[in-house]
């Protein structure tokens, strides 16, 4: 009975492709060349099977042919059909699932709000907003901002000339429309819809996409009003000081949902709970690599298993285009988080992603979860458990407060760790860190008063004894007692 063969020996190759091997890999030594001789045996004995020549090579027959193969195997034929046919490109990625770029995005969005523009924004701004289709001729605009920028100053004048139009007023930006915005926006901040901080930048990048379509008229009249909204900004705390928890709570509770998907994980009997379970873990994985490397909301949704891991899930690599200062960024992951990412990559993600993309947050269609959308799963997983909404930014705001004030002196490290283009940004947290401080030192010297004079605190943790306390030990309201007849 003839031996099955899993490799086409040397001695069977086409003659060409022989002395193309024996050329290419002369020098290689006795233990790597008997590999790749097996690797490309196995290559040319298939193609032999499927009655093709050696030569086509497509991202396809890569896949079907290499992709049951141990990953050195696979390697070690790419390396050598890439040696004979270098032709071929054996080491392109295969085509991931379509995701809108930044630009089509953005695109797109101009022309579905073009009409919330007055006629003469629209003329100022028609050739200064022009996508060219090479991209060799864009508009000023599109090449002097970032898709964000224009997008983010777009949307402010849109609101803004909604807000002009629903309160019949003249279409354009005059200091009678402004103060009436003003106005509308005290309104709302007074019933806490709004802050302070939020107005001025609407109104900022109102002003600055005004200059920037209008440069002949004279905006001066606009900067004293920043100048009011900005320190009366900067009176005001911020509104994610109220959502502070603390960093062992968002830890645990990370660790905590990728347990229970595990759990509903193993228990569901169809996709779609197969796919909540793969929500709740990417969510509880997401929140584990804020907490560990406090990386931008954009470079976490954008995270990809070939270029942004090692082999092993124990570093987290960023390029130097994902960061701030153009350096290439390295990040270890802690035991917890690496197998937290193994079994999100092995039980959940299998689910719901397509066997060629790469990208490692994917959503319940098969395509990777937009930085917006991930974004709201956390906070919304955060409001459940922490009655607080914190979101990957507040994450960042955390860490950075947590370095300020447990060493002031030493606030330029929160510039390194959350990557910030120079350390004046940090400067912010400066004065928030001491604040910490001095309000941990006034608690404590509270607490050693009261503890001075034997008082206790309704935060003690003390429960009090007799019939003022139910049976969980809280306090419970005492009810007044009645007057008797005749008793004064």
């Amino acid at each position: 009975m003839p031996k099955y063969r899993l490799s086409l020996p040397p001695s069977d190759w086409p003659e060409d492709i022989r002395a193309k091997f024996d050329t290419v890999f002369a020098d290689s030594s006795k233990r790597q060349r008997p590999r790749l001789s097996q690797a490309l045996g196995r290559w040319l004995l298939e193609a032999g099977q499927d009655d093709l020549p050696p030569e086509l090579i497509t991202p396809a027959l890569l896949e079907r042919r290499l992709g049951h193969l141990r990953p050195e195997m696979q390697a070690a034929a790419r390396q050598a059909l890439q040696a004979v046919f270098p032709e071929a490109n054996v080491f392109c990625r295969e085509t991931r699932v379509e995701v809108e770029s930044k630009r089509a995005a953005l695109q797109r969005e101009i022309a579905r709000n073009w009409h919330r523009l007055p006629s003469a924004w629209q003329e100022a701004a028609k050739h200064k907003l022009h996508f060219c289709p090479e991209g060799l001729n864009d508009g000023l605009l599109v090449e002097a901002w970032t898709p964000d920028t224009v997008r983010t100053r777009m949307q402010a004048a849109c609101a803004f000339f909604d807000y002009c139009r629903d309160a019949g007023l003249v279409e354009d930006v005059t200091p009678n429309s402004v103060k009436s915005y003003l106005n509308q926006r005290q309104d709302l901040y007074r019933a806490g819809k709004v802050s302070i901080a939020g107005t001025r930048g609407a109104l900022q990048k109102l002003k600055l996409l005004g200059v920037a379509l209008f440069p002949d008229r004279n905006w001066d009249w606009f900067n004293p009003v920043l100048r009011f909204l900005r320190k009366k900004a900067a009176l005001q705390p911020s509104r994610n000081d109220g959502r502070i928890v603390d960093l062992a709570e968002l830890k645990l509770a990370a660790l905590s949902c990728s347990e229970e998907a595990l759990r509903r994980h193993k228990a569901a009997k169809g996709y779609k709970k197969r796919a909540s379970a793969n929500k709740l873990a990417r969510t509880g994985l997401a929140i584990s690599l804020l907490v560990n490397s406090p990386i931008r909301r954009e470079s976490l949704a954008a995270l990809d298993l070939k270029e942004n891991f090692d082999t092993g899930f124990t570093r987290l690599y960023l390029s130097s285009r994902e960061t701030k200062d153009k350096q290439r960024d390295e990040r270890l992951l802690s035991p917890e988080v690496q197998k937290q990412l193994r079994d999100y990559i092995e039980h959940h993600r299998v689910v719901v992603a397509p066997t060629q993309e790469t990208a490692l947050f994917i959503g319940s269609w098969g395509k990777p979860v937009t930085p917006g959308y991930l974004s709201q799963t956390v906070g919304d997983q955060c409001e459940k458990l922490f009655g607080k909404r914190v979101t990957p930014q507040v994450i960042r705001n955390i860490i950075a407060g947590f370095i300020v004030s447990e060493a002031p002196e030493k606030a330029s490290l929160a510039s390194i760790v959350l990557n910030h283009a120079s350390t004046a940004t940090t400067e912010t947290y400066r004065a928030n860190g001491k604040q910490v401080q001095a309000a941990k030192k006034l608690r404590a010297a509270n607490d050693k008063g009261r503890a001075d004079h034997g008082v206790e605190t309704m935060l003690s943790g003390k429960p009090r004894k007799g019939r003022g306390n139910n049976r969980q030990g809280k306090p419970v309201q005492e009810r007044p007692l009645r007057r008797r007849r005749g008793v004064s």
